[in-house]
């Protein structure tokens, strides 16, 4: 049936065509009772002689009847008009994810919070039996609102449904295909909508696939055997937590990824609490850093003395570079007056003074500053007799016109004489780095290594397994069964693929190679008696 725009079908009356898939054509329709905008879709007109599409096409509807959840779109009702089944479906305004990433990848809080809805979908429908099994960014719809609604059940399986794949038919959309899906197998459950939810939000947060290619044959290869470039060698800025729970979703082994919906749901509710929801304020003017005190100006006690003061400018640092020389000239001058004047007391009377010019030189010339005092003036008397230097000033007493009775309370800090040092290092200063620890087992990379050569198993035994089922119905359609030659190798090989597999999980590198390597010789037997 292809309806016109402005027709009427029963009750509703078409306004617009919404979109069409492999089975079916969608029309946006106003019911002519209720007056609501509703969504209708119709059975492809060349597809309606086709009983196997047919039931499909009211399987899905059976299916979305069982699923009423706020992030799926809901079945209003099915109805029969002109002979033709029609599927009446809730109306969603806004865009596929599809078409928002042809603008890029979208911001990371929002891309958490659209696969978290999509997997709060997901989780409902598992519980129910039904695995999607078509899960795409095409297939996900954004309302204005934000809300995510996921479409298109119509290759939806109920798990205990044994009866929807055609033989021979791989069904999904290739981009996001589970490994298991591209080998056909059978007893698929909720693990393979993880893993393509997995690919939709890889290439919702970096705005690539994890694999492509020039064919479809390349891309399934890929996603059989090829490892996906890390999200975050795509985009540093993404969290370390989301790399991990992405790279886990695209497991191809089905048992290292999470094993529900509900799990992968909560771990993108984790990496959504650490994102920050604004950005961090940054000051708008930062302090200016504190300038080093010049190394002429270090030793002036008058500077010296001064509490420390942050410098804001060049010309600040100058004014105090000059009021401290100037201090220095005027105690120099002060110096002077003392010892020249006619009335000059002894040494030990203007410590201040000679402390400054001691100061300004780290290692005083006795014999230049003791020449002075050395002779005093006959009347001077005992005063005039210079005292002895203090004990505290220095372990061994030099003349005393250089030394002073007593170091000011606020001159700089000297370092300590390198007898303040320690003779030693304390035991602790040199700790001894622990003995290398040998591995704990093997490393990741010899794992990936090993299960993509399980992988290319595998697909050899999925060709095997075609081929022998097509034989056996040959065989069976003409009353007879296959020889021993094919089934006792078709037997070992299962076997000895399980083992690996188990010794795979386990992390037993030695008995997966074991274990693989008789499950190759026998699928090389298989693969000559098929002339594969």
């Amino acid at each position: 049936m292809d309806l016109e725009i402005g027709s009427t079908i029963g009750d509703y009356q078409v306004t617009g065509v919404l979109g069409a898939g492999g089975m079916g054509k969608v029309y946006k329709v106003r019911n002519v009772i209720s007056d609501r905008v509703e969504a209708l879709k119709v059975l492809l007109p060349d597809l309606v002689a086709t009983p196997e599409l047919a039931d499909r096409f009211l399987r899905e509807i059976k299916v979305l009847a069982m699923l009423n959840h706020p992030n799926i779109a809901q079945l209003h009702t099915a109805v029969r008009a002109n002979n033709q089944l029609l599927m009446v479906m809730e109306f969603v305004e806004g865009e596929t994810l599809d078409h928002r990433l042809r603008q890029g990848a979208l911001p990371l809080p929002q891309a958490l919070d659209c696969v978290a809805q999509v997997l709060s979908a997901l989780d409902f429908a598992h519980k129910q039996g039904v695995v999607h099994r078509d899960i795409k960014p095409a297939n996900m719809m954004l309302t204005p609102a934000g809300v995510v609604k996921l479409m298109d059940f119509g290759i939806a399986k109920a798990t205990a449904d044994n009866k929807l794949t055609m033989t021979g038919t791989t069904m999904g959309s290739v981009y996001y295909m589970s490994p298991e899906q591209i080998q056909g197998v059978a007893t698929l459950d909720g693990r393979a909508d993880i893993y393509s939810v997995g690919v939709t939000l890889y290439e919702l947060v970096t705005g690539k696939r994890p694999f492509d290619g020039e064919s479809q044959y390349s891309i399934m290869a890929a996603h059989l055997e090829k490892t996906p470039v890390p999200p975050i060698a795509l985009d540093p800025r993404l969290p370390q937590a989301l790399n991990d729970a992405i790279l886990m979703a695209v497991s191809k082994d089905p048992n290292a990824r999470f094993q529900t919906a509900g799990a992968f749901r909560n771990a993108l509710i984790g990496v959504a609490g650490t994102i920050p929801t604004s950005p961090v304020p940054v000051p708008s003017t930062a302090p200016a850093p504190v300038a080093p005190v010049p190394a002429a100006v270090a030793p002036v006690a008058a500077a010296a003395a001064l509490p420390p003061q942050p410098i804001a400018s060049p010309s600040k640092s100058k004014r105090w570079l000059w009021m401290s020389i100037g201090g220095v000239a005027a105690a120099a001058a002060i110096v002077c007056a003392i010892e020249f004047a006619p009335w000059k007391p002894t040494h030990a009377a203007v410590p201040a003074a000679q402390t400054s010019e001691a100061q300004a030189q780290p290692s005083p010339a006795p014999p230049e500053t003791a020449t002075a005092p050395s002779t005093p003036p006959p009347d001077s008397g005992p005063a005039a007799v210079p005292t002895q230097a203090p004990p505290t000033a220095t372990p061994v007493a030099p003349p005393p016109a250089a030394v002073p009775t007593q170091a000011p309370p606020t001159a700089t800090p000297v370092a300590p004489p390198p007898s303040a040092v320690p003779a030693h290092a304390p035991p602790i200063a040199t700790p001894v780095a622990p003995p290398p620890t040998a591995p704990a087992g093997p490393s990741r990379a010899q794992i990936l290594q090993a299960r993509e050569h399980f992988a290319k198993l595998q697909v050899r035994a999925g060709s095997i397994r075609d081929s022998l089922g097509n034989l056996k119905r040959t065989m069976q359609s003409q009353g007879m069964a296959l020889n021993a030659k094919f089934t006792q190798p078709e037997g070992l090989m299962e076997t000895y693929l399980r083992s690996a597999e188990q010794a795979l999980n386990q992390s037993d590198l030695t008995a997966a190679k074991e274990y693989g390597d008789k499950a190759e010789r026998q699928i090389e037997v298989l693969e000559k008696l098929l002339n594969l």
